[in-house]
């Protein structure tokens, strides 16, 4: 059951009536009690079966309070991170419990490795799996299954990490990895209000759902912020307690979620607000299809545009005011913070989730960009500004671009199609077109310009002249470009006049002087 779905009291009734939290705690209890047990020295791991679940149990020596330090790993460090598969184009570094993590590497090689493969074994005969640890050991667990979730097929159940009393695992970086990560949901960290542990809030951030216990009721909490408040307290040994959570749970069963606090209800109304943005967050890609009925009102736009012998690059740069062009703003207002939140989500998955995601939003992402960002550009040279490409792009644009580029898709654009519907492949056509007005306005108006200077701007002007052609040739470009009265034709006839009817002919100049361009992209 999706815990999301849950309000805080009906998930933690749920967790303590199903018994899984007595089972880990009786076998935790039996590690910790026996003679032979690793608490004062090493890592220590125990198996045990209880009808079909598999329990595996951390257990752990306790630790001092001083030793609450944090370790930075990599996600370029591929041989000293064994976590390098969360990072992100986003988040290339996280920090870990730095004890934690020295126990977590030193039995690695040694034992984990094979432990990892036991119980993807188990996993895949669909047997449940239980990882468990208190205190320390708990810490351990949750990076051991970390771990192990990245080797698991997504079709299979995935274990359930429950700790009790432990130590936070990680920094803000990898609470920012996990929140809308899947992986967040297979974290159960139980924990009485106010124990006393030390936490360092500015150092250790909690990921995954906390069941927070108090004198005789229970609530689960996802809210990270809220987990903090709950969970303060000072120590006065220095050593992090290790707490009978035993007879925590048996008060808990005797009374069993009775009347509530006014506290608790406060922050059930704060869990419910917040749960309330973060399913927005989630639903971006069930909102993709909205987005896509917004981008068809912009793509009626721009044949309306078309009809009146104008492109819509240049109707909207004439800032016609109509309810028409209303409604456009609105919608593309409406695009770009849904494509601006997307790309920030993609960013923030970890590398084998982002993959996914980006996959679903690959085309029509490409789509948006190459219809939008011409609009955006019209918007930055109409107030005024240069250089678009290098000063006044939004990274989403240019995180989209390479995106699609780097899937090497090829796009057929033989000479028997019609290209009239086509959208120009590189989006940022039109702001090189407006730098290359600046250009021809230059030359046009300035006095006493030199011809060393000259020569630089007429170079930049022929770059264009080839940048061009180049996308006519291979026919990524659209013919609304050729309409009398686009900005384009507006350049080419500056240009034709700069160049000068002495000028010795190119592929371009002879495409343009002849007529050429009226039937370009009409099928052939």
């Amino acid at each position: 059951m999706d815990s999301s779905s849950l309000k805080g009291f009906e998930l933690g009734k749920l967790v303590l009536r199903s018994g899984l939290l007595q089972s880990s705690w009786s076998k935790i209890s039996h590690i910790h009690e026996s003679p032979n047990s690793n608490q004062d020295s090493g890592l220590g791991v125990k198996f045990y079966k209880e009808g079909k679940s598999t329990f595996v149990v951390f257990g752990a020596p306790p630790i001092r309070r001083n030793r609450y330090g944090l370790t930075r790993l990599s996600g370029s460090e591929y041989e000293n991170n064994p976590f390098h598969f969360l990072c992100s184009e986003k988040i290339s570094s996280f920090s870990v419990h730095t004890p934690s993590f020295e126990l977590f590497a030193s039995a690695f090689h040694r034992n984990l490795r094979e432990l990892k493969s036991k119980l993807l074994e188990l996993l895949k005969l669909e047997k449940p799996v239980i990882i468990t640890g208190a205190a320390l050991g708990g810490s351990v667990a949750s990076l051991f299954t970390l771990w192990l979730l990245e080797t698991i097929d997504p079709k299979l159940k995935r274990p359930l990490c429950i700790t009790f009393g432990s130590p936070l695992t990680g920094d803000a970086s990898l609470q920012q990895i996990l929140e809308n990560s899947l992986r967040n949901a297979c974290f159960l960290h139980v924990a009485e209000a106010a124990q006393t542990q030390a936490i360092q809030a500015d150092l250790f951030k909690p990921f995954g759902t906390f069941l927070i216990c108090f004198d005789s009721e229970c609530i689960c909490f996802e809210d990270p912020e809220a987990v903090l408040e709950l969970l303060v307290g000072d120590t006065t040994d220095g050593l992090v307690d290790w707490r009978d959570y035993g007879e925590i749970l048996d008060r808990l069963d005797q009374s069993l979620m009775t009347d509530s606090s006014l506290m608790i209800d406060d922050v059930i109304d704060r869990m419910e607000e917040r749960g309330i943005r973060k399913k927005l967050r989630f639903d971006q890609l069930k909102k993709l299809n909205d987005m896509k009925i917004s981008l068809m009102h912009i793509e009626w736009y721009k044949k309306m545009s078309k009809m009146n012998k104008i492109g819509y690059y240049d109707r909207y740069k004439a800032r016609v005011v109509s309810s028409v062009d209303i409604d456009l703003e609105k919608r593309k207002k409406e695009l770009n913070e849904f494509w601006i939140s997307m790309v920030e989500e993609v960013e923030k998955k970890p590398q084998s989730e982002k993959s996914i995601l980006k996959k679903r939003c690959l085309f029509g992402g490409n789509n948006y960009r190459r219809m939008i960002e011409p609009l955006d550009i019209a918007e930055y040279y109409l107030d005024g500004r240069k250089d678009y490409r290098t000063l006044g792009r939004s990274r989403h644009y240019v995180m989209l671009e390479k995106w699609f580029e780097a899937e090497n898709i090829e796009t057929v654009r033989c000479k028997k199609r019609d290209l009239s519907d086509l959208l120009t492949f590189d989006s940022c056509f039109w702001a090189e077109v407006e730098e290359s007005l600046i250009v021809t306005n230059q030359l046009e108006t300035q006095v006493g310009i030199t011809s060393e200077e000259r020569a630089v701007l007429t170079g930049k002007l022929e770059r264009f002249e080839a940048y061009v052609w180049g996308m006519i040739e291979k026919r990524e470009v659209s013919p609304e470009i050729f309409l009398e009265d686009s900005s384009f034709m507006k350049w080419w006839t500056e240009y034709k006049v700069i160049k000068g009817f002495n000028s010795p002919p190119s592929l371009f100049t002879e495409f343009m002087n002849t007529w050429k361009y009226e039937s370009y992209g009409q099928p052939q």
